[in-house]
């Protein structure tokens, strides 16, 4: 297994239409109204890295949330600093510059992947602003971390609004770093761009959150073929400590145990996530959630 997702918090300062945690995406909401969004505990943490050394290389910071919001950031760095873990983050950016001091001197922090395409729903002069912030970073990370990766994610391509801030976010970019990466070019398999150094912009459509509500909760034999990567590359654990199959299922609808109550490894070899992991292999959809999963439709056999 690559990566274990642990969301750290499911707060997020922003309100994107795309994500759960938006105002705007009611299904979503709805879902989650009755809960309370929560930044996960010191204890918590530490041992949901602990397990995830024993199945995995790296860790990932979040499934909803912004984790750079978490009160404890800065000490969970150090925490994954004595483990063999490597942090790929992924951040919105908008408060890069309180932490990138912290970012650009932990080793643990192998990539940083930065959603730029966010800043597409807010007001220009906050865009602008976030937008120069990491672009500060960058140039910073280019000088003192020359191995740190950074993606600068554009993942909008083809929505109704992406268009014009899309166009102004590469015009940044190229006059940032003095460079030619042209809009336009992106494909299903050409979605990586070159800047300087390990800093690449990272183009990519849209997706949507899976939902399994009421009405779909029983097994839809039209959506039972297809696979995924979720138990094979990754799995990941809520800012709770609930263990799910997959890293977009942020509301639990595949509970495979708690991370509290059981190690990892136990986890993974329940009957239900080895029955997920047989039916990923031969090509079949075996849960209602993933028979409702528009991603996974992405990965061929």
């Amino acid at each position: 297994m690559n990566a274990v997702y642990i969301e750290i918090t499911d707060i997020c300062n922003l309100n994107c239409s795309f994500c759960p945690c938006g105002k705007a995406n009611s299904s979503a909401v709805s879902l989650s109204a009755n809960r309370p969004r929560e930044f996960m505990s010191t204890e918590l943490f530490e041992r949901c890295i602990a397990e995830a050394a024993t199945v995995a290389e790296n860790v990932y910071f979040h499934v909803l949330g912004e984790p750079t919001l978490h009160p404890g950031f800065g000490l969970f760095l150090k925490r994954l600093e004595q483990t063999p873990l490597k942090l790929n983050l992924t951040t919105n950016g908008t408060i890069i510059a309180r932490v990138s001091e912290r970012l650009l001197k932990s080793p643990a922090v192998r990539q940083v992947n930065i959603s730029t395409h966010a800043y597409a729903e807010l007001p220009q002069d906050d865009a602008m602003r976030h937008l120069q912030d990491v672009l500060d970073f960058c140039k910073m990370a280019n000088a003192v971390r020359p191995d740190l990766y950074i993606n600068l994610r554009l993942w909008n391509i083809g929505a109704a609004t992406a268009g014009d801030w899309n166009e102004f976010a590469i015009s940044s970019i190229n006059e940032a770093f003095n460079t030619q990466v042209a809009p336009g070019n992106f494909c299903s398999r050409h979605k990586s761009f070159p800047i300087a150094g390990r800093l690449y912009l990272h183009e990519d459509s849209r997706f949507e959150w899976p939902i399994l509500d009421e009405r779909r909760k029983t097994r839809d034999e039209r959506n039972a073929t297809g696979t995924c990567r979720a138990l094979d590359t990754h799995v990941a654990i809520l800012h709770d400590g609930r263990v799910v199959a997959c890293c977009l299922d942020y509301s639990g609808q595949i509970t495979l145990g708690n991370i509290a109550d059981q190690s990892l490894a136990e986890i993974l070899e329940t009957p239900l996530a080895r029955n997920l992991r047989e039916g990923f292999e031969k090509h079949e959809l075996r849960h209602p959630f993933c028979q409702n999963c528009t991603f996974c439709k992405r990965f061929g056999k």
